[in-house]
């Protein structure tokens, strides 16, 4: 189960603000073209930011390499950022929970969704829930794990997850855009091709079923 805590979201909001201040104020100097999507973002032995691994396996050194971040983590984030050669430089960082499998203590709470997309490594997701600031909980639930025999004689598998959202008596205040993943080797008994059915209940408690 994850807890939706404050702390990473506070730190990204630190290194934002120390990369943005680096920027150069000249208004003759163009606007760099920014890419902008969910990546993981590494540190090195001390802390500081050294690699953004993108979904499809892309791996670019981090030029503008902020420290005061964990030792040797792994933080998932929605990211802005221009490449060159093997190096990126980070514009914009918004901190995205790592979803895991919480079937043990699984809570459909309805949330509002923006999308829901699959990705190589990661289902993700772009949430609105509400809030008064409070403390919600995140996680997936597997449902099922089937599999089945396609007409080419090949065991075919499906996994049949669900989004365990916990308001927790958190007020519903108002929105807060959120980002999370689920890492598909999280997902026992799965294949990289296997299809994937999530379920989410949504706003007015219906469920909306995304094919991926």
């Amino acid at each position: 189960m994850t807890h939706r805590t404050k702390w990473t979201a506070l730190l990204l909001l630190i290194q934002l603000l120390l990369l943005t201040s680096s920027c150069s104020s000249d208004d003759d100097q163009p606007y760099p073209s920014i890419v902008t999507e969910m990546a993981d973002l590494l540190t090195n032995d001390k802390g500081y930011l050294s690699m953004l691994r993108l979904d499809d396996g892309t791996r670019f050194s981090v030029t503008n390499n902020q420290g005061d971040f964990a030792k040797k983590a792994l933080y998932r984030v929605l990211c802005g950022y221009t490449a060159e050669g093997a190096s990126a430089t980070i514009y914009q960082l918004t901190g995205a929970y790592i979803l895991r499998d919480s079937s043990q203590v699984a809570q459909r709470d309805p949330v509002a969704v923006r999308s829901v997309w699959r990705t190589p490594r990661y289902i993700n997701l772009h949430l609105a829930p509400k809030t008064q600031g409070g403390n919600q909980y995140w996680g997936f639930i597997t449902d099922s794990i089937q599999q089945s025999i396609t007409s080419e004689g090949d065991t075919l598998t499906h996994a049949y997850l669900s989004l365990h959202h916990k308001q927790n008596a958190d007020p519903a205040s108002y929105t807060e855009e959120t980002y999370a993943s689920i890492p598909l080797d999280s997902v026992k008994g799965i294949k990289a091709a296997s299809p994937i059915t999530l379920s989410i209940c949504t706003e007015g408690g219906k469920t909306q079923n995304y094919e991926l």
